[in-house]
Protein backbone atom coordinates (compact mmCIF):
# COMPACT_ATOMS: atom_id res chain seq x y z
CA UNK A 1 0.00 0.00 0.00
CA UNK A 2 1.12 3.56 -0.53
CA UNK A 3 2.54 5.69 1.02
CA UNK A 4 3.17 3.80 4.26
CA UNK A 5 4.88 0.67 2.90
CA UNK A 6 7.74 -0.39 5.11
CA UNK A 7 10.00 -3.39 4.42
CA UNK A 8 10.31 -5.90 7.23
CA UNK A 9 13.40 -6.15 9.43
CA UNK A 10 14.77 -2.78 8.39
CA UNK A 11 16.02 -1.99 11.88
CA UNK A 12 19.19 -2.36 13.87
CA UNK A 13 20.42 -5.75 15.02
CA UNK A 14 19.39 -4.93 18.60
CA UNK A 15 15.60 -5.13 18.47
CA UNK A 16 12.82 -4.68 21.00
CA UNK A 17 14.81 -2.44 23.36
CA UNK A 18 12.40 0.36 22.64
CA UNK A 19 8.79 0.95 23.55
CA UNK A 20 7.19 3.94 21.83
CA UNK A 21 4.50 6.15 23.33
CA UNK A 22 2.70 8.88 21.41
CA UNK A 23 0.75 11.75 23.01
CA UNK A 24 -1.65 13.91 21.03
CA UNK A 25 -2.60 17.53 21.47
CA UNK A 26 -5.47 16.82 23.86
CA UNK A 27 -2.99 15.03 26.15
CA UNK A 28 -0.69 18.08 26.07
CA UNK A 29 -3.20 20.91 26.29
CA UNK A 30 -1.83 22.74 29.34
CA UNK A 31 0.55 22.51 32.28
CA UNK A 32 -1.63 20.01 34.16
CA UNK A 33 -1.62 17.73 31.09
CA UNK A 34 2.16 17.97 30.68
CA UNK A 35 2.62 17.13 34.37
CA UNK A 36 0.22 14.19 34.10
CA UNK A 37 2.04 12.83 31.04
CA UNK A 38 5.47 13.34 32.60
CA UNK A 39 4.55 11.56 35.82
CA UNK A 40 2.95 8.74 33.84
CA UNK A 41 6.14 8.23 31.84
CA UNK A 42 8.36 8.33 34.91
CA UNK A 43 6.31 5.44 36.30
CA UNK A 44 7.64 3.13 33.58
CA UNK A 45 10.84 1.20 34.20
CA UNK A 46 11.56 0.21 30.58
CA UNK A 47 15.18 0.62 29.54
CA UNK A 48 14.36 2.87 26.60
CA UNK A 49 11.14 4.81 26.01
CA UNK A 50 10.57 6.90 22.90
CA UNK A 51 7.88 9.53 23.45
CA UNK A 52 6.51 11.09 20.27
CA UNK A 53 4.63 14.33 20.93
CA UNK A 54 2.13 16.46 19.06
CA UNK A 55 1.77 20.20 19.44
CA UNK A 56 -0.29 21.50 22.34
CA UNK A 57 -4.01 21.26 21.63
CA UNK A 58 -5.00 23.90 19.07
CA UNK A 59 -1.42 25.06 18.53
CA UNK A 60 -1.02 23.78 14.96
CA UNK A 61 -4.21 25.52 13.83
CA UNK A 62 -3.03 28.73 15.49
CA UNK A 63 0.33 28.53 13.69
CA UNK A 64 -1.29 27.81 10.32
CA UNK A 65 -3.54 30.82 10.89
CA UNK A 66 -0.44 33.02 11.18
CA UNK A 67 0.48 32.12 7.60
CA UNK A 68 -3.10 32.75 6.47
CA UNK A 69 -3.08 36.23 8.04
CA UNK A 70 0.34 37.04 6.60
CA UNK A 71 -0.81 35.98 3.13
CA UNK A 72 -3.58 38.58 3.41
CA UNK A 73 -1.01 41.12 4.66
CA UNK A 74 -3.06 41.24 7.87
CA UNK A 75 -0.63 42.55 10.47
CA UNK A 76 -2.58 40.89 13.26
CA UNK A 77 -0.27 37.92 12.72
CA UNK A 78 2.23 39.63 15.02
CA UNK A 79 -0.30 39.91 17.85
CA UNK A 80 -1.41 36.31 17.30
CA UNK A 81 2.19 35.13 17.55
CA UNK A 82 2.54 37.06 20.81
CA UNK A 83 -0.59 35.31 22.11
CA UNK A 84 0.90 31.93 21.22
CA UNK A 85 4.06 32.89 23.09
CA UNK A 86 2.07 33.95 26.13
CA UNK A 87 0.26 30.61 26.24
CA UNK A 88 3.51 28.69 25.91
CA UNK A 89 5.40 30.76 28.47
CA UNK A 90 2.52 30.49 30.99
CA UNK A 91 2.59 26.70 30.61
CA UNK A 92 6.37 26.60 30.95
CA UNK A 93 6.38 28.77 34.08
CA UNK A 94 3.93 26.37 35.71
CA UNK A 95 6.28 23.45 35.09
CA UNK A 96 9.82 24.81 35.28
CA UNK A 97 11.96 27.29 37.10
CA UNK A 98 15.50 28.60 37.21
CA UNK A 99 17.95 28.05 34.37
CA UNK A 100 15.75 25.46 32.66
CA UNK A 101 12.95 27.99 32.26
CA UNK A 102 15.29 30.74 31.06
CA UNK A 103 16.83 28.45 28.44
CA UNK A 104 13.43 27.27 27.21
CA UNK A 105 12.04 30.80 26.84
CA UNK A 106 15.22 32.01 25.14
CA UNK A 107 14.85 29.21 22.60
CA UNK A 108 11.22 30.19 22.03
CA UNK A 109 12.25 33.81 21.49
CA UNK A 110 14.72 32.82 18.78
CA UNK A 111 12.05 30.67 17.13
CA UNK A 112 9.60 33.57 17.25
CA UNK A 113 12.12 35.80 15.46
CA UNK A 114 12.51 33.16 12.75
CA UNK A 115 8.73 32.82 12.40
CA UNK A 116 8.33 36.60 12.07
CA UNK A 117 10.90 36.61 9.28
CA UNK A 118 8.96 33.91 7.41
CA UNK A 119 5.67 35.74 7.95
CA UNK A 120 7.14 39.04 6.76
CA UNK A 121 8.33 37.33 3.57
CA UNK A 122 4.84 35.86 3.06
CA UNK A 123 3.22 39.27 3.62
CA UNK A 124 5.60 40.93 1.17
CA UNK A 125 4.60 38.70 -1.74
CA UNK A 126 1.06 37.98 -0.43
CA UNK A 127 1.59 34.27 -1.02
CA UNK A 128 2.33 31.42 1.38
CA UNK A 129 4.05 28.53 -0.41
CA UNK A 130 3.61 25.10 1.12
CA UNK A 131 7.20 24.99 2.31
CA UNK A 132 6.72 28.19 4.33
CA UNK A 133 3.49 26.84 5.81
CA UNK A 134 5.27 23.62 6.79
CA UNK A 135 8.05 25.51 8.53
CA UNK A 136 5.62 27.64 10.56
CA UNK A 137 3.23 24.77 11.36
CA UNK A 138 6.02 22.49 12.57
CA UNK A 139 7.10 24.63 15.51
CA UNK A 140 4.29 23.33 17.73
CA UNK A 141 5.85 19.87 17.98
CA UNK A 142 9.32 21.33 18.55
CA UNK A 143 8.00 23.38 21.48
CA UNK A 144 6.12 20.44 23.00
CA UNK A 145 9.21 18.23 22.80
CA UNK A 146 11.40 20.86 24.43
CA UNK A 147 8.94 21.48 27.25
CA UNK A 148 8.25 17.83 28.06
CA UNK A 149 11.96 16.93 27.90
CA UNK A 150 12.83 19.83 30.21
CA UNK A 151 10.12 18.80 32.68
CA UNK A 152 11.27 15.16 32.68
CA UNK A 153 14.88 16.26 33.17
CA UNK A 154 13.92 18.48 36.11
CA UNK A 155 11.91 15.69 37.74
CA UNK A 156 14.33 12.84 37.03
CA UNK A 157 17.75 13.85 35.63
CA UNK A 158 18.83 10.21 35.38
CA UNK A 159 15.84 9.23 33.21
CA UNK A 160 14.67 12.30 31.25
CA UNK A 161 15.97 15.14 29.18
CA UNK A 162 16.96 13.56 25.84
CA UNK A 163 15.40 15.10 22.71
CA UNK A 164 15.30 13.59 19.24
CA UNK A 165 14.46 15.82 16.28
CA UNK A 166 12.76 13.75 13.57
CA UNK A 167 13.89 16.28 10.93
CA UNK A 168 17.28 14.64 11.33
CA UNK A 169 15.86 11.13 10.90
CA UNK A 170 12.62 10.73 8.94
CA UNK A 171 13.08 11.43 5.23
CA UNK A 172 10.10 11.54 2.90
CA UNK A 173 9.24 12.22 -0.70
CA UNK A 174 6.11 14.29 -1.23
CA UNK A 175 3.78 12.69 -3.78
CA UNK A 176 0.25 13.28 -5.02
CA UNK A 177 -0.88 10.62 -2.55
CA UNK A 178 0.92 12.23 0.37
CA UNK A 179 4.35 11.76 1.95
CA UNK A 180 6.14 8.53 1.06
CA UNK A 181 8.79 7.47 3.57
CA UNK A 182 12.25 6.79 2.17
CA UNK A 183 12.98 3.88 4.48
CA UNK A 184 16.61 3.18 3.62
CA UNK A 185 17.61 6.82 4.08
CA UNK A 186 15.55 7.13 7.26
CA UNK A 187 17.06 3.97 8.77
CA UNK A 188 20.57 5.16 7.99
CA UNK A 189 19.88 8.51 9.65
CA UNK A 190 18.32 6.80 12.67
CA UNK A 191 21.40 4.63 13.06
CA UNK A 192 23.62 7.71 12.73
CA UNK A 193 21.74 9.99 15.12
CA UNK A 194 20.42 7.64 17.83
CA UNK A 195 23.11 5.95 19.96
CA UNK A 196 22.88 2.17 20.39
CA UNK A 197 23.31 2.54 24.15
CA UNK A 198 20.68 5.26 24.65
CA UNK A 199 18.65 4.68 27.81
CA UNK A 200 15.91 6.51 29.65
CA UNK A 201 13.15 8.59 28.10
CA UNK A 202 13.77 10.24 24.73
CA UNK A 203 11.23 12.85 23.63
CA UNK A 204 10.67 12.80 19.88
CA UNK A 205 9.04 15.43 17.66
CA UNK A 206 5.99 14.22 15.78
CA UNK A 207 4.54 15.58 12.51
CA UNK A 208 7.75 17.03 11.08
CA UNK A 209 10.32 15.40 8.79
CA UNK A 210 12.77 16.31 6.03
CA UNK A 211 12.45 15.91 2.28
CA UNK A 212 15.04 14.65 -0.18
CA UNK A 213 16.71 18.08 -0.22
CA UNK A 214 17.01 17.94 3.58
CA UNK A 215 14.47 20.76 3.94
CA UNK A 216 11.73 20.71 6.56
CA UNK A 217 8.39 19.24 5.61
CA UNK A 218 5.48 17.60 7.44
CA UNK A 219 3.61 14.31 7.36
CA UNK A 220 0.24 16.07 7.06
CA UNK A 221 -2.65 16.17 9.50
CA UNK A 222 -2.64 13.22 11.91
CA UNK A 223 1.05 13.12 11.09
CA UNK A 224 2.19 12.62 14.68
CA UNK A 225 0.55 9.18 14.81
CA UNK A 226 2.31 8.31 11.57
CA UNK A 227 5.61 9.66 12.99
CA UNK A 228 5.24 7.37 15.99
CA UNK A 229 4.64 4.32 13.79
CA UNK A 230 7.64 5.21 11.60
CA UNK A 231 9.86 5.70 14.65
CA UNK A 232 8.64 2.40 16.10
CA UNK A 233 9.59 0.63 12.88
CA UNK A 234 13.02 2.29 12.68
CA UNK A 235 13.82 1.49 16.30
CA UNK A 236 12.56 -2.10 16.14
CA UNK A 237 10.19 -1.35 19.01
CA UNK A 238 8.31 -4.09 20.82
CA UNK A 239 5.17 -1.98 21.23
CA UNK A 240 3.57 1.31 20.20
CA UNK A 241 1.10 2.99 22.55
CA UNK A 242 -0.98 5.88 21.26
CA UNK A 243 -2.42 8.02 24.05
CA UNK A 244 -5.39 10.29 23.38
CA UNK A 245 -8.54 11.40 25.21
CA UNK A 246 -10.57 8.21 24.64
CA UNK A 247 -10.30 4.83 26.38
CA UNK A 248 -9.70 2.91 23.16
CA UNK A 249 -11.37 1.80 19.95
CA UNK A 250 -15.11 1.78 20.54
CA UNK A 251 -17.60 -0.76 19.21
CA UNK A 252 -19.61 2.16 17.78
CA UNK A 253 -19.68 5.95 17.87
CA UNK A 254 -20.69 6.69 21.50
CA UNK A 255 -22.35 9.90 20.36
CA UNK A 256 -24.74 7.78 18.33
CA UNK A 257 -24.76 4.62 20.44
CA UNK A 258 -24.53 5.35 24.19
CA UNK A 259 -24.09 1.64 24.95
CA UNK A 260 -20.86 1.42 22.91
CA UNK A 261 -18.01 -0.43 24.61
CA UNK A 262 -14.23 -0.39 24.29
CA UNK A 263 -13.00 -3.26 22.12
CA UNK A 264 -10.28 -5.01 24.13
CA UNK A 265 -8.45 -6.66 21.21
CA UNK A 266 -8.52 -6.25 17.46
CA UNK A 267 -6.51 -7.53 14.55
CA UNK A 268 -4.67 -5.12 12.28
CA UNK A 269 -7.19 -5.78 9.52
CA UNK A 270 -10.14 -5.12 11.81
CA UNK A 271 -8.65 -1.83 13.00
CA UNK A 272 -7.91 -0.77 9.43
CA UNK A 273 -11.47 -1.53 8.34
CA UNK A 274 -12.88 0.54 11.19
CA UNK A 275 -10.46 3.39 10.46
CA UNK A 276 -11.18 3.45 6.72
CA UNK A 277 -14.91 3.59 7.35
CA UNK A 278 -15.05 6.44 9.80
CA UNK A 279 -13.63 5.46 13.20
CA UNK A 280 -11.43 8.46 14.02
CA UNK A 281 -9.34 7.01 16.87
CA UNK A 282 -6.64 5.79 14.50
CA UNK A 283 -5.67 6.92 11.03
CA UNK A 284 -5.29 3.92 8.67
CA UNK A 285 -1.91 5.17 7.45
CA UNK A 286 -0.54 4.84 10.99
CA UNK A 287 -0.90 1.09 11.03
CA UNK A 288 1.23 0.47 7.93
CA UNK A 289 4.71 0.40 9.53
CA UNK A 290 3.32 -1.45 12.57
CA UNK A 291 1.76 -4.18 10.43
CA UNK A 292 4.88 -4.69 8.32
CA UNK A 293 7.05 -5.02 11.42
CA UNK A 294 4.47 -6.87 13.55
CA UNK A 295 4.49 -4.19 16.25
CA UNK A 296 1.43 -4.31 18.54
CA UNK A 297 -0.43 -1.00 18.83
CA UNK A 298 -2.27 -0.05 22.02
CA UNK A 299 -4.81 2.80 22.17
CA UNK A 300 -5.12 4.35 25.65
CA UNK A 301 -6.49 7.43 27.40
CA UNK A 302 -3.95 9.74 29.06
CA UNK A 303 -6.77 11.20 31.20
CA UNK A 304 -7.75 7.70 32.40
CA UNK A 305 -4.45 5.84 32.56
CA UNK A 306 -5.93 3.06 34.66
CA UNK A 307 -7.91 1.76 31.70
CA UNK A 308 -6.01 -0.87 29.66
CA UNK A 309 -7.35 0.42 26.34
CA UNK A 310 -7.51 -1.48 23.05
CA UNK A 311 -4.70 -3.72 21.80
CA UNK A 312 -4.25 -4.15 18.04
CA UNK A 313 -2.10 -6.99 16.76
CA UNK A 314 -1.75 -9.79 14.26
CA UNK A 315 -4.31 -11.92 16.08
CA UNK A 316 -7.22 -11.37 18.44
CA UNK A 317 -9.77 -13.52 20.17
CA UNK A 318 -12.62 -14.71 17.99
CA UNK A 319 -16.11 -13.47 18.83
CA UNK A 320 -19.41 -14.75 17.52
CA UNK A 321 -21.07 -11.35 17.46
CA UNK A 322 -20.20 -8.21 15.52
CA UNK A 323 -17.10 -6.59 17.02
CA UNK A 324 -17.65 -3.01 15.88
CA UNK A 325 -19.88 -0.83 13.73
CA UNK A 326 -18.83 2.37 12.01
CA UNK A 327 -20.22 4.64 9.33
CA UNK A 328 -19.37 7.70 7.28
CA UNK A 329 -22.08 10.32 7.63
CA UNK A 330 -23.19 13.08 5.31
CA UNK A 331 -23.07 10.92 2.20
CA UNK A 332 -25.71 9.70 -0.22
CA UNK A 333 -25.70 7.38 -3.25
CA UNK A 334 -26.00 9.01 -6.65
CA UNK A 335 -27.37 7.16 -9.67
CA UNK A 336 -27.52 8.42 -13.21
CA UNK A 337 -28.56 7.32 -16.64
CA UNK A 338 -26.06 7.68 -19.44
CA UNK A 339 -27.46 10.05 -22.03
CA UNK A 340 -26.40 10.24 -25.63
CA UNK A 341 -26.53 13.85 -26.69
CA UNK A 342 -27.41 14.77 -30.27
CA UNK A 343 -24.48 15.82 -32.41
Amino acid sequence: YHPSFCPRNLTKVVKHRWKIHKFGGSSLADAACFRRVGNLLLGYSDVCLGVVVSAMGGMTDALINLAVLAERDDRRYSDELDAIGERYSTTARSLLGGANLVTLLDEWGRDADDIRNVLQAIALVKSAPQRSRDVVAGYGEIWSARLLAAFLQSESPERGGTRIDTRKIITVRQTELGPSVLWDESQARFNENVPDDLTGIAVVTGFIASDEDDLQTTLGRNGSDFSAAIFAALSGASELTIWSDVDGVMSADPRQVPEAQVIDRLTYSEAMELAYFGANVLHPQTLGPAVDNEIPVVIRNSHNAGHPGSRIGATAEQVENIKGITAIGGMAPVSYTHLTLPT
